[in-house]
């Protein structure tokens, strides 16, 4: 799961088989499946107030992004992302 604050803090954290993963108010949130063996299943529940401006994310991406490598999965800066003037 990839996570952000508008502040710019950020969060990666693993999504795995059983597992809770809490996402604060006012954090952007994508999960990204990196498996080639399995989907993805998930179940969100949220207040409809917690929610966060996806308006910059929409138009430059969240600042980390999750890549596939030949050596693996890769947590890296977003190159398209740029901190508003």
């Amino acid at each position: 799961m990839v996570m952000e604050t508008p502040e710019g803090d950020s969060a990666v954290m693993a999504l795995r088989p059983g597992t809770v993963l809490y996402v604060p108010p006012r954090w952007a949130h994508r999960s990204v499946c990196t498996s080639r063996q399995a989907d993805l299943v998930t179940l969100f529940v949220y207040p409809g107030h917690a929610g966060h401006d996806y308006g910059t994310i929409e138009q430059q991406g969240f600042r980390k992004l999750i890549i596939d490598t030949e050596i693996g999965i890769e947590i890296v800066d977003n190159p398209r992302w740029k901190p508003e003037a």
